[in-house]
């Protein structure tokens, strides 16, 4: 059954009254459970969200950077607090000194429990290093299917420009870990582009409510929808890279 424009609106749900009172991690898990809450924008277990947050070190009471990152497993549309990791972003940024290069980056999920703040039990995730090293306070990685169509295809890079313009650039396929998100801090800082990435959609900024609701991922998956019921043809990929298919990195 085909949906007309007004079925496809996608709403702005964030309230900026419930929201007036929060904390910074406590935004977080808001914004978090709304993104989940429309499978339009990520599936059941999918997707990950963060917040680079200043937090008082329990032993020496100085104010310190903190990666609040969506834990291994769980689901963004009902995690709760207990469900995010807590992490230290200067030993975070240390581990770049532990690097040996891409053929060693599966070594690097072992050195995360070690930055570690406030004994936090919650196991880090592959896409750790994404989320700390994306030079934006929020970030938020989710699985829409509008966009995963273009990033699965083969005319993938073709079919960005044909729908976004100059709003969003393109980047390669490139495998979840420590490299990945090396990768995405050097695009962001020497590639042009300080808005929103995608991989298959990667959106962060400067405030949760603009990475959260309305104004980044919401707008851009509507954006795509709409692309679609218009009538653009989207050839998708025949082959897989390992048993993934061939999903680009979009780059806002």
């Amino acid at each position: 059954m085909t949906m007309n424009n007004a079925q496809l609106q996608l709403e702005h749900l964030w309230d900026d009254k419930v929201a007036l009172d929060m904390t910074e991690p406590e935004k977080l898990l808001y914004r978090s459970n709304l993104l989940g809450s429309d499978k339009r924008i990520t599936n059941y277990g999918g997707g990950n969200t963060s917040a680079k947050v200043l937090e008082h070190d329990p032993l020496t009471h100085d104010a310190i950077e903190v990666l609040w990152v969506k834990g291994s497993g769980g689901d963004v549309g009902s995690i709760k607090m207990d469900g995010f990791a807590a992490l230290y972003m200067d030993k975070l940024r240390a581990l770049k000194a532990l690097y040996r290069g891409v053929e060693f980056e599966d070594e690097m999920v072992a050195f995360l429990p070690h930055c570690t703040f406030n004994l936090n039990a919650r196991a880090a995730s592959i896409d750790t290093p994404l989320h700390a090293y994306v030079p934006k306070k929020h970030v938020d990685h989710m699985h829409p299917d509008a966009i995963i169509a273009i990033a699965a295809s083969k005319n993938s890079k073709a079919l960005t420009a044909e729908i976004f313009g100059d709003d969003i650039g393109w980047l390669p396929w490139k495998r979840p870990g420590y490299e990945l998100g090396l990768w995405l801090e050097n695009f962001c800082l020497h590639g042009g582009h300080s808005h929103e990435t995608l991989w298959p959609v990667i959106s962060f900024g400067q405030t949760s409510r603009r990475v959260g609701m309305g104004e980044a991922i919401w707008k851009h998956v509507q954006r795509v929808e709409m692309a679609e019921l218009g009538a653009i043809r989207l050839t998708m990929a025949s082959s897989a890279r390992s048993g993934y298919a061939s999903l680009n990195p979009l780059v806002l």
